[in-house]
């Protein structure tokens, strides 16, 4: 079980200089249970695992063991508690020093199903951490 009060802030790790990637980063903190598929995507082992940053395109997860699978199934809730899962190919998984493994995933929905699972994802996050509920519910607006 990983100890939520151990786990570094979402600046307490660091990436190259010369950033290379298409698509900007933003940092999050949520927790995302993650299932690891086959080649035939049948589910094998759960976990949970916490997203660290996420962009369109893909996602930094930090788990405590090494996702050893290729293909991944991410599923987390949205503002209004529904489940929202994705689909990703595993880039890497390497142990950061401290017992904790680092994996990069790469989104392998539509564009557009990759971009809504991120803006989810971003979401949760800044309303957790600012307290300030953003309603994606039209009817609720003044």
């Amino acid at each position: 079980m990983m100890n939520l009060n151990s786990l570094k802030t979402d600046h307490d790790y660091s990436t190259a200089a010369s950033e290379q990637r298409a698509y900007p980063r933003v940092a999050t903190c949520n927790l995302v249970s993650y299932a690891t598929l086959n080649r035939g995507h049948n589910q094998s082992d759960h976990r949970m695992g916490r997203a660290l940053d996420v962009s369109q395109t893909g996602i930094y997860l930090e788990t405590t063991r090494r996702v050893k699978s290729e293909f991944v199934s991410l599923l987390t809730s949205d503002l209004e508690d529904d489940l929202i899962e994705i689909k990703g190919r595993v880039a890497y998984s390497r142990e950061n020093g401290e017992g904790m493994f680092r994996t990069g995933i790469k989104f392998e929905g539509t564009p557009g199903e990759n971009i809504r699972f991120a803006k989810k994802l971003i979401r949760v996050y800044h309303n957790r951490k600012t307290g300030y509920y953003i309603s994606t519910d039209s009817s609720n607006r003044y």
